[in-house]
């Protein structure tokens, strides 16, 4: 059972995309608020090549991501088996938790320019789908 409803998952909803970039955007201020105050034990430290790295590394991943996630209707096929979507979520539950424990400003960088490039893509998909 899902908590929003199973049409919103249409690559041409319109309230879908209004959750998609709703979400994206909590977790952008989030993500800023991380690099901005730098709670607890999460030290951020940018430098160019960081940066540079982190942002080529998080758009790739956004491509990626939003290409299998509306596109690839293989891999949403794959995606709808409970047992691959837990092993998925979990996994990157576990990875970003290491990622913040062992390299956290390559993981927050990341992570930053990853949802920044999932709201212009999510855009564009709901206009070309539409």
């Amino acid at each position: 059972m899902t908590v929003v409803p199973t049409e919103w998952s249409e690559p041409d909803s319109r309230l879908g995309t209004y959750y998609d970039l709703l979400w994206t955007g909590l977790a952008i201020v989030a993500l800023g608020a991380v690099v901005y105050w730098e709670p607890i034990s999460i030290t951020v430290s940018i430098t160019p090549q960081r940066l540079a790295g982190a942002t080529i590394l998080g758009v790739t991943l956004g491509i990626a991501v939003t290409y299998g996630s509306f596109v690839s209707e293989r891999f949403q096929r794959l995606w709808e088996t409970s047992r691959i979507r837990f092993a998925g979520l979990f996994v990157f539950v576990m990875g970003g938790q290491l990622g913040l424990n062992v390299v956290p400003t390559w993981t927050v960088l990341t992570m930053l320019a990853f949802l920044l490039t999932l709201i212009p893509l999510r855009v564009v998909i709901y206009f070309r789908t539409r």
